[in-house]
């Protein structure tokens, strides 16, 4: 950041005052690429706390004015400070737009995004800052849960990590498509989500080997294997294949939505509610569908399904 006397804001090559911002004000802000905005020094003291204390700091007098007209005598007023800064256009104007009171344009996307609210930090401006959270939980952003996980973490908005961690649930973390999105991450932050994907496969593991369900000596047990009614022995090989089918799909996709789709529709599920003892006389149901499907419903819904986060807030 860059202060220059006003009387070389004309002269800049390529300047050019935007729209909106070519009002009178004792501040002129300078974009990367050379749109100048005029503000007010007292809404960047209001608003933003890196301005406040900027402008706290003891700065050269300068002597040069512009002429102005009052009461139709002409009189000398100060010309208005540059101050340069390193954002481009594209950034500042939401970002003055929204200090300022103004329309408000459309930001739905994560670049156009992403800027704003990292200038916004770096500015010390929590206005446009909780406002472009409340954007960030629209759809065009919580599709992007990894995105929307690592602006939170960063941020400090506890709420929304737990959220965002909970939408990632739906992804795998192992898929190439999102090591660029896991790289944005702090270590900590990175591992507290791996930790929550892990302990749900895993939690979900040990569940199904814990009563109402067959315990793992049961499986590994032929002799064991009997008909509750006829005390025939049976076989337990259908619902090891539906475990290991349930297994596989919560690696992929651990929020486990997709596992109580596939008890319905997976032949697998099937052929395990259809199984029944071989006895001609018996032909009882191995395995029962409706308590089983409850049952495995149940272990779901009671696995860890967000971040343990530290409260950075009251949210």
């Amino acid at each position: 950041m860059q202060t220059e006397k006003s009387s070389d804001i004309d002269t800049k090559p390529g300047s050019k005052y935007h729209p909106l911002f070519s009002f009178d004000a004792d501040v002129v802000l300078s974009s990367r690429d050379g749109v100048l905005f005029r503000v007010p020094s007292t809404t960047l003291k209001m608003t933003s706390s890196w301005f406040r204390t900027m402008f706290t700091l003891p700065q050269a007098q300068s002597t040069a004015t512009t002429p102005s007209r009052t009461n139709n005598k002409s009189v000398r007023s100060p010309e208005p400070e540059l101050i340069n800064l390193d954002e481009d256009a594209s950034t500042l104007e939401p970002l003055l737009r929204m200090i300022c009171g103004l329309e408000i344009l459309t930001l739905d996307t994560w670049d156009a995004v992403e800027p704003v609210l990292y200038a916004a930090e770096k500015y010390d401006m929590p206005g446009p800052a909780s406002i472009v959270r409340a954007l960030l939980r629209t759809p065009a952003f919580t599709d992007a849960p990894l995105r929307l996980y690592a602006a939170a973490c960063h941020f400090g908005w506890a709420e929304d990590t737990r959220a965002a961690s909970t939408r990632s649930l739906t992804l795998d973390l192992h898929s190439p498509n999102h090591r660029s999105a896991l790289l944005r991450l702090r270590t900590a932050d990175l591992f507290a989500l791996i930790e929550l994907h892990h302990s749900r496969r895993a939690q979900f593991r040990s569940r199904l080997a814990e009563p109402p369900f067959l315990a793992d000596t049961q499986l590994n047990d032929p002799t064991a294997a009997r008909c509750s009614r006829c005390r025939e022995q049976i076989s337990y090989a259908e619902w090891r294949e539906l475990k290991h089918a349930m297994f596989d799909e919560l690696e992929r996709r651990p929020a486990g939505d997709t596992v109580l789709i596939g008890l319905e529709e997976w032949p697998i599920a099937q052929a395990c509610w259809t199984a029944r003892c071989k006895k001609s006389i018996c032909g009882s149901p191995v395995y029962d569908k409706t308590l089983s499907s409850k049952a495995i419903k149940d272990v779901l819904d009671s696995l860890p399904s967000a971040v343990e986060v530290p409260v950075y807030e009251a949210s």
